[in-house]
């Protein structure tokens, strides 16, 4: 049913205490619950001729002849239009379905029995001037996962008539009256707590709601609700945990996100501001887990290139190499020795990086013998892309500076390695980065959403992402 649809579209991204900062933030506009009304609404019309009206039976006293006894049933909804309804926010609440004007018709069978008189036949019920109005209200429970129920409903029934049909005329036309009020208080009853039904039925299947995603073997991000939704008369906005963690091991990193202020944007059906905290703490985890580190080998450099791993290639830069190991393959090291912190300003995303370059020669029994450290510093660009509905990055490195910490084979000018490093960073490591950071990271959505003309805009400590959205049944 289309609150059904409304609902799931406000918990559409990325979900723990009270008042947090949120890593994430999710809006929906008014733009976006009208998409998902007129989704409702041919979902609407589609389920209305499916509901069961149940049989009813009766007497009705006609003076001068006495009880009239009556049957309807196997009555069934042939015809349903909705010319006017809306879906608002209900600013502080959740949000409110309005239909009024609807016009039903009913098909079904009467049996009537007066004295020792018996008729039957069929009969068709026009109801018009319908009306329903119904607040869902949305919240958080304590496991950071929506929670919604019913904040009111109600519903009026303007016109009903009957037309009969079979059967003697002026024996339908004695219990017509006595029909009228009944159908029209039995339909009128059930209206509402159908509506309650179909809201309260929402609540099983969102205690089912991942509020985590694992990224790969290290790694998961937490998709809890930190607060609960703010709800305004133009939109809602969702504040999600947004933190990666180590699987099994949720250890706070040693910073907090800050506060993500969006603007009264409602352009689109939906905006996502992602904070700094969000990168920063997979940075954190990755480093924890000791996983931002990769040996550089021989045979990972381009054939065509001039310069190879190898003591005779950095011997010509540093001859002590090739006296002390002639001829001999080396091993590149890289490891980071602090998280990598990305930091966002207006149209720029930058990404600090500090490590250690550890170099190593292979000797003829395998094992390896050190030649020197030297420590790292770089600043990479990010670029982000939206695909589907996830976030994917690729990055390039601006610039980086060499520093000699430490050296077996005696001192050495570090600025002759700057070419060799330079080639190992953009040909070996940045692009094993940019193969998994192409893979993406899921914003968590309900099934069958898709993103339609996302745009990404980089502000001061967060990234914007504006959308719309298309549902594919």
């Amino acid at each position: 049913m289309i609150w059904v649809f409304l609902v799931h579209l406000l918990l559409l991204l990325p979900f723990s205490s009270q008042g947090a900062n949120p890593g994430l933030v999710g809006r929906i506009t008014q733009k976006g619950i009208d998409y998902a009304h007129q989704l409702g609404i041919e979902v609407l019309k589609s389920q209305i001729p499916k509901i069961q009206i149940p049989d009813m039976s009766g007497r009705y006293d006609i003076g001068g002849i006495g009880d009239v006894k009556y049957e309807v049933s196997r009555m069934h909804i042939l015809e349903f239009q909705l010319p006017q309804s809306a879906v608002t926010f209900f600013p502080g609440t959740g949000i409110k379905l309005s239909i009024s004007n609807a016009y039903i018709k009913i098909n079904g069978d009467w049996r009537v029995k007066v004295l020792f008189i018996s008729d039957s036949g069929s009969f068709d019920i026009s109801v018009s001037g319908l009306s329903i109005s119904a607040v869902i209200w949305v919240k958080k429970d304590d496991t950071g996962r929506p929670a919604v129920g019913s904040a009111g409903c109600s519903s009026s029934i303007g016109d009903l008539s009957i037309k009969f049909h079979g059967g003697t005329s002026w024996l339908y036309n004695l219990f017509t009256g006595a029909l009228e009020g009944p159908i029209r208080n039995s339909l009128n009853e059930k209206l509402c707590p159908e509506v309650n039904n179909a809201i309260n039925g929402l609540e099983p299947h969102l205690q089912t709601i991942p509020i985590t995603a694992q990224i790969d073997k290290i790694a998961e991000i937490e998709y809890s609700l930190v607060n609960p939704p703010e709800i305004t008369d133009k939109y809602t906005d969702l504040d999600f945990k947004g933190e990666f963690y180590n699987i099994g091991q949720h250890t706070e990193p040693p910073f907090s996100p800050l506060p993500i202020v969006l603007s009264d944007q409602t352009d689109s059906m939906l905006y996502v501001g992602i904070s700094e905290f969000f990168a920063n703490s997979a940075g954190f985890v990755y480093t924890r887990a000791g996983a931002l580190q990769i040996n550089i080998t021989d045979d990972m450099i381009p054939e065509e290139s001039p310069f190879r791993l190898n003591t005779h290639s950095f011997g010509v830069l540093v001859p002590e190499i090739e006296k002390l190991y002639p001829n001999m393959s080396m091993v590149m090291h890289l490891s980071a020795s602090k998280q990598p912190v990305l930091t966002s300003q207006p149209d720029n995303l930058t990404v600090v990086v500090t490590g250690e370059i550890k170099m190593l020669v292979i000797l003829p029994n395998a094992s390896l013998a050190p030649l020197f450290i030297l420590g790292l510093d770089a600043s990479v660009s990010a670029k982000l892309l939206v695909t589907g509905v996830s976030i994917r990055g690729e990055l390039s490195l601006n610039k980086f500076s060499l520093s000699l910490d430490h050296s077996d084979v005696g001192p050495f000018d570090v600025s002759k390695l700057q070419t060799l490093v330079n080639l190992a960073l953009k040909l070996v490591v940045l692009p094993q980065i940019n193969e998994k950071l192409a893979k993406g990271f899921p914003l968590p959505t309900i099934d069958k959403i898709k993103f339609v003309s996302p745009s990404i805009k980089i502000n001061q400590g967060f990234i914007l992402i504006a959308t719309d959205i298309q549902y594919t049944p």
